[in-house]
């Protein structure tokens, strides 16, 4: 029986300076910059269409602000499971 992994990922615009490193790594292009300013005056990332993500985690990986969480939960857990934060 094959497991189903649903994966979520967090951004935190407070911390992310815009670089686009994970918007260059990511596989499926589901995160971009946005439009709008943060707090400290930069375009943060941001995640979309969560239901494609793969949870392969490159994007938390490569940010060098420690911005993104990636969670990944098995359909039939009942808690998600922290992968990584770099």
């Amino acid at each position: 029986m094959k497991r189903v992994t649903i994966s979520k990922i967090k951004i935190d615009a407070r911390k992310c300076k815009g670089c686009g490193y994970c918007v260059r790594f990511c596989p499926q292009d589901l995160i971009h910059l946005d439009a709008n300013l943060n707090q400290k005056g930069y375009h943060p990332a941001v995640f979309t269409e969560e239901e494609n993500c793969t949870g392969c985690a490159l994007c938390g990986l490569v940010c060098p602000d420690l911005a993104i969480v990636v969670y990944k939960k098995r359909q039939n857990d009942s808690l998600p499971q922290r992968k990584t934060r770099c």
